[in-house]
């Protein structure tokens, strides 16, 4: 459900107020990490 509600916020139709108090915590973690993902370049593999 963080996931869920992640993608929500990024798509600007909710907000983190918007979240549910059960699962805010899961939807920030995963901004938290879905944001550090996109910062850091994957290895390409040759």
């Amino acid at each position: 459900m963080g996931r869920f509600y992640g993608i929500k916020i990024l798509s600007g139709s909710i907000t983190i107020d918007d979240v549910p108090k059960l699962w805010r915590k899961a939807a920030e973690s995963w901004l938290t990490d879905d944001v550090s993902e996109k910062e850091e370049p994957h290895e390409t593999i040759e």
